[in-house]
């Protein structure tokens, strides 16, 4: 009885053993279109020379699009060869958007004599023929092409932009005379190179680099004996002022 039990339970294994060998293999998957990773779809998407949806720095914090700003600032002038002190200003400007704004701009002098003016003196007996910048106002042009955020030790991030000023308007100067000196203005052009740093939504520093240019008169200090012409006529003048100031966004 044990060795028929066992000799079915044989046939039985081989049997199954031999319909599981016959069985074809199932066919892999096939891999499904939907699937597949578009490559040409990301080029064109990051890529591509233009894109209006995909800018390189986004999410600014600190905005000035439609915002007035008012600086009060103050600096020193450096290219003056007879001139030294200092220079106070203010600006009030408007941003229509991120890149393109405008402002006013006033700036009042506090000049005197330098080293090189006195020791002048000191040589020749007198003052040497120059004009001192008194005040200038301009009406000016902003375009901002420079926007950037940067790490400060890993501890913060500093939001800050770069940009040009350029604008027209007055300068005002004296010219140094022995019987006393004599106002004068001037038209005058301004081309301006400015960097802000934005610490609040209503606050930032900013230091501009200055530079103006204007037709002003040139005479002699003295009124020399047996001659009656003192006029040196014109000169183009150029005035560079390096100024720190703080900014109110409203």
């Amino acid at each position: 009885m044990f060795k028929k039990t066992l000799l079915i339970c044989i046939l039985m294994t081989t049997q199954a053993f031999a319909q599981t060998a016959t069985t074809p293999a199932a066919k892999p998957t096939e891999q499904r279109g939907s699937d597949k990773l578009d490559i040409k779809k990301l080029e064109n998407k990051y890529w591509a020379a233009k894109d209006e949806d995909f800018g390189v720095v986004q999410n600014r914090r600190y905005v000035k699009a439609e915002r007035f700003y008012l600086t009060a600032r103050g600096g020193i002038p450096f290219n003056d060869a007879y001139s030294s002190g200092t220079v106070f200003g203010a600006d009030l400007g408007y941003f229509m958007n991120e890149r393109w704004g405008f402002e006013l701009n006033y700036n009042s002098a506090n000049l005197s004599d330098n080293d090189a003016s006195k020791q002048f003196q000191t040589q020749y007996g007198a003052i040497p023929d120059h004009n001192v910048l008194e005040s200038s106002y301009f009406a000016s042009a902003i375009w901002v092409p420079f926007y950037a955020k940067m790490s400060a030790l890993d501890k913060a991030i500093i939001y800050f932009d770069m940009g040009l000023s350029v604008g027209v308007g007055n300068v005002n100067y004296k010219i140094i005379k022995e019987e006393g000196d004599e106002s004068k203005s001037s038209i005058g052009y301004k081309l301006g190179v400015f960097q802000q740093i934005f610490f609040s939504e209503h606050f930032a520093v900013r230091a501009d680099l200055i530079n103006t240019w204007s037709d002003q008169k040139q005479l002699t200090y003295k009124q020399n004996p047996g001659y009656s012409a003192r006029d040196l006529g014109s000169k183009m003048v150029n005035d560079t002022s390096l100024m720190i100031g703080l900014t109110y966004w409203h």
